[in-house]
């Protein structure tokens, strides 16, 4: 028998609480043992602002736990058996089931409340819970909440609820009992599976005879019996599929619940039968409530009556690939979407506007190479808007120029589902502007004729060139760069001049941008030798000899260069304005997420004697939102900081402080902690007392220069940094093909969060520019190429990125 035993769980308060429970049993009956637990957050955890359904459901709530126990840290796992998914890998056992808790769904109201609250919604993190939440609360809103249980709890008092609905069993288990304003019974709101059971999880072949006896035979029929029900029906976080197991007389009756996601129907029922049997029992509701559903919608012709109310679609238009292009309409809406319908042709820094709790569905949509055909486009459009969500067709372009925009509205409008169109700037009005190219020009010409360049596979072109001709207006071609030697050919046959200027631009608007200009004779070849790639059009008319005298885009001081700028997601990035304005193409991706810490005792207990503190020392943007947040959810009064002088590192956290009236008393004359410890320090003379709020994991030398002085220093965490990454944009790839240019690095942080969603990058590939030491020492540590600005500012930083792009401009 194993003499140490890890336990891992979550870092939680419930989970640890859950995990203790095992340790306590192990350790009753083998008193020898030495048993520890290993806490650690899961990628679940961490990721709070969208629903499980968006992010991969509960399997992202083990998947740490899981490694651990692969890679030998612990040898048991312990579980909320509802939060575990439905198939387990043969590795990785579950080995026992606890006695089950109180088994109830129940309603918590806030403090000092006794009724629910009509204008603010109830809280609810599943699916489920929301389904039969309707039918016991009607005219109630419900709206999702993450987080764990102390986190929802503060959410709520705080007013953002009205009331929650959480598991009987955690709150129990937190000795939070006396926070339960109602039961539901297990009838009106059927479980989740496995609720209130705690599931035990090993590895296969180790000696677990330490267990012996934990097993409860019951717990474990009825938990056996309900995730057979969800398994078959493909249920959990995506479907609101619920079963509850129970015996009584010997016998185990399991009730469950069946949703269809395609029509939003769906039926409780339940069936009885041996414990011992207890899996075929869960299959053979399973297939019964299944068909049932099929048979009684089918008989009753209710079909239509209890659709779902439809959603949206709102068919986009994104531009030719500019972020600044894109209209201010367009990232209305995209900020609200549910579901993102997206082509290959949408510009990356509109990507990465869309919100994280969007479903993102790719469809291609480039030149011959499709990843979905149009008819399932079309059919995707309307199955996600029957679900009731707000869906975005985000185009590259305008969705009714060549963009079959009028195809997609057929069937929505054939199927009753109501849409909007919001126009996009079009490509062949903005590519040749940001060319020096004006289509039209009173010298020149007076229309411009608009032409798809794209024939059927095998069959000629349904042009008529020599109308094309006559008109002696400006043509542009739009996905016509595998044609064009017909394209010219045809002009040429139909009359017009071999000498006619003309011109390719490819990847227009973006830093990727390349212009040709040639004649409708030479275009052809001359394109070829430039290596022109799609995307790209073709202007044929006179207008094109003035691309060299009007250019304007190429001579912007950052033109031609495409830089990352890394960012906390919660930001909006001056420093990519800023590079924008001078011509660059932005890439502004989340490396790094604030994540305020579920325990803020420390800081609550700063707030109650905040008066006595002489000076309040800053050392982020970050830091200065968590504590005014905290101060906003305490109901502590601004005023109660009069008596303290504020510092702060630098011109960002100084902003924060500008934005609310308030004029800090100090920064350092360079803005990193060494240099705020060691300057405020000489101002002090070893009486004050002093706060400093800040991320766990901040400089110590800071706390430690101050304390020199013989100053009191109360060094509080008060937020953790997390790191994220984009789905949509693949970093790695755009350095490794040398696709950017340069990145830019506001703080050791983000270079960190770079690093980690980047992991295998060879990063000598990548130049970084830095705001000061510390973040260039954390560029160095990976062996970038780093540059610092000459002074920590964002002005200074956009200075240094400039110098960067004349010194590669001489050089080549």
């Amino acid at each position: 028998m194993n003499k140490k035993v890890v336990i891992g769980s979550r870092e939680s308060k419930l989970a640890v609480l859950q995990s203790q429970m095992v340790k306590d049993y192990i350790v009753c009956r083998h008193p020898q043992m030495d048993v520890e637990i290993l806490t650690m957050k899961t990628t679940g955890d961490k990721i709070l602002d969208r629903t499980l359904d968006k992010i991969g459901g509960k399997g992202l709530f083990v998947k740490e736990l899981d490694r651990a126990l692969l890679e030998g840290r612990s040898q048991l796992s312990v579980h909320s058996l509802k939060d575990m998914p439905m198939e387990v890998p043969e590795k990785l056992p579950i080995l026992a089931f606890s006695k089950r808790e109180d088994v109830r769904d129940v309603l918590v109201l806030p403090k000092g409340c006794d009724v629910l609250d009509p204008l603010k919604p109830i809280g609810c993190s599943s699916l489920r819970r929301k389904l039969q939440l309707k039918e016991i609360y009607p005219d109630m809103q419900v709206k999702s909440i993450r987080g764990n249980l102390q986190t929802r709890l503060e959410k709520l008092d705080s007013g953002e609820y009205s009331a929650l609905v959480l598991a009987a069993a955690g709150l129990k288990r937190l000795g939070l009992e006396n926070r339960i304003s109602r039961y539901f019974d297990t009838e009106e709101m059927i479980p989740a599976a496995g609720q209130g059971i705690l599931a035990v999880q090993g590895i296969d072949g180790l000696d677990y005879e330490f267990l012996k006896g934990y097993d409860d035979l019951q717990a474990h029929q009825a938990a056996t019996a309900e995730r057979a029900f969800v398994k078959y029906l493909n249920g959990g976080c995506t479907s609101p599929v619920a079963a509850y197991g129970e015996i009584k007389d010997g016998q185990l009756k399991l009730t469950g619940l069946y949703y269809e996601e395609k029509t939003g129907h769906y039926l409780k029922g339940y069936k009885t039968g041996n414990p011992s049997d207890a899996e075929k029992l869960g299959t053979s509701l399973a297939k019964e409530l299944q068909e049932r559903c099929k048979v009684e919608y089918k008989e009753s012709g209710l079909q239509e009556d209890n659709k779902k109310e439809p959603g949206k679609v709102w068919l986009v238009g994104a531009g030719p690939g500019d972020v600044g292009l894109f209209t201010m309409k367009g990232a209305q809406v995209l900020e609200q979407a549910d579901v993102v319908v997206y082509d290959s042709l949408v510009g990356q820094g509109i990507l990465t506007r869309i919100p994280a709790s969007a479903k993102l569905i790719n469809v291609g949509k480039r030149a011959g190479h499709h990843t979905m055909s149009q008819e399932k486009i079309n059919q995707v459009l309307a199955d996600e808007a029957k679900k009731g969500n707000r869906v975005v067709r985000l185009k590259g372009g305008d969705p009714f120029l060549f963009g079959r925009g009028g195809e997609e509205l057929e069937l929505l409008t054939k199927e009753g589902i109501p849409y909007e169109v919001v126009p996009g700037v079009t490509s062949p009005i903005s590519v040749p502007a940001y060319n020096g190219i004006p289509v039209t020009h009173r010298d020149f010409c007076s229309s411009v004729h608009v032409i798809t360049g794209h024939k059927r596979k095998g069959m000629e072109y349904d042009i008529d060139f020599e109308a094309l001709v006559h008109t002696k207006g400006t043509l542009v071609f739009l996905m016509g760069i595998t044609a064009m030697e017909d394209i010219c050919s045809g002009l040429m046959k139909a009359g017009m001049d071999p000498d006619m200027p003309a011109a390719v631009l490819s990847k227009g608007t973006t830093a990727g941008q390349q212009r040709v200009v040639a004649t409708v004779a030479t275009l052809k070849t001359a394109s070829d030798q430039a290596k022109i790639q799609t995307p790209a059009i073709i202007v044929v008319g006179k207008v094109c000899t003035l691309a060299d005298d009007f250019a304007w885009y190429e001579k912007l001081p950052l033109a031609g260069w495409k830089i990352l700028v890394t960012r906390p997601k919660e930001n909006i990035s001056r420093t990519a304005a800023l590079l924008r304005e001078k011509g660059a193409e932005v890439l502004e991706l989340p490396s790094i997420s604030i994540i305020p810490l579920e325990d803020q005792s420390r800081l609550y207990q700063a707030f109650s004697h905040i008066r006595s503190y002489d000076w309040l020392v800053f050392t982020s943007p970050a830091g200065v939102e968590v504590f005014f947040r905290q101060m906003e959810k305490k109901k502590i009064d601004l005023r109660s900081l009069g008596n303290a002088k504020i510092a702060v590192i630098g011109e960002g956290t100084k902003k924060k402080f500008l934005e609310r009236g308030i004029y800090p008393d100090f920064m350092p004359s360079v803005y990193d902690g060494n240099t705020l410890g060691k300057e405020l320090g000489a101002l002090l003379n070893g009486t004050e007392k002093i706060l400093i709020p800040r991320a766990s994991l901040g400089n110590r030398e800071l706390a430690e220069e101050l304390k020199k002085t013989g100053a009191q220093v109360d060094d509080v965490p008060t937020y953790e940094t997390g790191y994220v990454s984009s789905p949509l944009i693949n970093e790695k790839k755009e350095f490794e093909e040398g696709t950017i240019d340069l990145a830019v690095f506001t703080s050791a942080s983000t270079v960190k969060g770079f690093v980690e969603s980047t992991k295998g990058l060879d990063y000598s590939r990548v130049r970084a520019a830095c705001i000061g030491k510390q973040t260039r020492a954390a560029a160095d540590s990976y062996g970038m190429q780093t540059y610092m600005s000459e002074k920590a500012t964002i002005d200074s930083l956009i200075e240094l990125v400039e110098t960067l792009k004349r010194s590669e401009e001489k050089w080549n």
